[in-house]
């Protein structure tokens, strides 16, 4: 196969075996992302979904400094970092604005939230923010990805 086209997966690790399959027909023209590189790739190129491994440097540095009102007891027991990380992936993946919550624990892990994104680097942003930059560049897609629908393609078949 020839011809350049973005294929976007769910994973990784799909990403990955799409790969070897486009590698082992000899087609060099296929560009593999998932859904937050796609929407970083739209958002202008720089900007990029949140690392996992940097989201967890970030959390272990703000557990440590930050005042989380009655969740301080809990801050340093084993396990904080990946509970913290894993609810914070789903408080973005959810799109739930924490900055408006009433409830004190909410309003700590809103603080925590906000301690983690000063600490990232500036080219990482939450879902929610690649899709406002994404959407608000959408008239570039054919530039960045190639033309709709043609070269979007959600599937590619794997080699027999």
């Amino acid at each position: 196969m020839t011809g350049r086209r973005t294929v976007v997966v769910h994973t990784k690790l799909s990403g990955h075996m799409i790969r070897v399959g486009a590698a082992r027909m000899g087609d060099s023209g296929a560009q593999v992302m998932t859904m937050g590189q796609l929407a970083g790739r739209l958002a202008g190129g720089f900007p990029q979904p949140i690392d996992p491994e940097n989201l967890q440097d970030a959390v272990r540095v703000a557990l440590a400094s930050s005042n989380l009102g009655e969740l301080d007891v809990i801050k340093r027991l084993p396990g904080m970092v990946r509970a913290t990380v894993s609810t914070l992936d789903k408080v973005w993946r959810a799109d739930i604005d924490l900055s408006t919550a009433s409830n004190p624990r909410l309003r700590a892990l809103s603080t925590l939230e906000d301690e983690v994104l000063r600490l990232l680097p500036p080219s990482m942003k939450r879902p929610r923010d690649l899709v406002e930059l994404a959407c608000s560049r959408i008239r570039h897609a054919p530039a960045a990805i190639g033309p709709w629908p043609e070269r979007l393609n959600l599937f590619m078949p794997l080699p027999g």
